[in-house]
Order: structure tokens, then C-alpha cells, then sequence
């Protein structure tokens, strides 16, 4: 299946004559999506939620994903489950008022691409465990304690 091109990429340009609280939903999901930096996501699905404000747009996303990753103790590869909720704002001035904001571009056109991908691996643990109770592998033999005990471990 081929991935669709920029569909991130969202014209925010009918929310200028819109009032202020206006909100449009743009759901998402994918089977398989792979972002500009190579990182791969399985399952990957949410909501981006844009709001009129006084001075722009709000960006609200919630999006989950599923990422490869391997245990830090039986180092098996496994399906990490990453979930992430996150807002930008976006002022319709040419100079964002904050240095939490950004500007709407001139195109009207924001890509939330780069923000999804950046937030959802933010969530991926710096020590990924396949299950709370892995035992790991043996320190003498390599065993996968997990497969089955090893000589090593019964004499401990």
C-alpha cells in the first residue's frame, strides 16, 4: 500500500473568517506510515482538532502508534505501543506573538507531520521491557530465561 503524499499537510486558511472557538476535526489512520526521518509506525491513528482563537489557530493532536522495538533485557523485538497527546499554536500574524507560537504560513497550508513524528517517538521509553516480568537472558550463557531456565540460573 503506498503511502499518500503530505497528508499531514492541512489548509488551515477557512478558519480566518470563522468565530473565535470554531473547531474542525481531522481524523486519522494509517496501517503503516513512515515519516521524513525514516522512523516507521504501525497503526498509526488520531485526531488533529484546530480551533479559531483570537490571534490564530490551536492545534490540538492526540495519536498512537505502534513502533519496533527490542527489550533491554532478552532482547527480543517486540511492537512498542506509544501514545501521545500534544498543542501548537499557530498566530495568523506575520510575527508570532510567543515563543511558543508559530505563523500560519502564507500558503495557509501547515504540515503537523514533523510535530506527530517528533512527539509520538518522544514516548518511546529510553529502556523498552517486552513484558513487566522478563527475566532476561542468562549472564553466563545468553539463555532467553524467558524460553527456559538454563543450568546457570538454577545453581544461583
Amino acid at each position: 500500500m503506498n503511502q499518500p503524499r503530505k497528508p499531514f499537510r492541512i489548509n488551515v486558511g477557512f478558519l480566518i473568517n470563522q468565530p473565535i472557538g470554531y473547531m474542525r476535526e481531522f481524523p486519522f489512520e494509517y496501517e503503516t506510515f513512515q515519516f521524513g526521518n525514516d522512523e516507521k509506525t504501525e497503526n498509526l491513528k488520531g485526531t488533529i482538532r484546530l480551533i479559531r482563537t483570537r490571534s490564530g489557530v490551536q492545534a490540538l493532536i492526540d495519536c498512537s502508534a505502534q513502533v519496533d522495538a527490542q527489550c533491554v533485557r532478552c532482547l527480543d523485538d517486540f511492537k512498542e505501543e506509544l501514545t501521545t497527546s500534544f498543542q501548537e499554536l499557530y498566530t495568523f500574524a506575520r510575527e508570532p506573538l510567543s515563543e511558543d507560537e508559530e505563523s500560519v504560513p502564507e500558503d495557509g497550508f501547515i504540515d503537523f507531520e514533523e510535530s506527530i513524528g517528533d512527539y509520538i517517538f518522544l514516548e518511546l521509553p529510553i529502556k523498552p521491557l517486552c513484558s513487566r516480568d522478563c527475566k532476561g537472558l542468562c549472564a553466563v550463557c545468553g539463555q532467553n530465561l524467558n524460553e527456559s531456565a538454563c543450568e546457570h540460573v538454577a545453581r544461583g
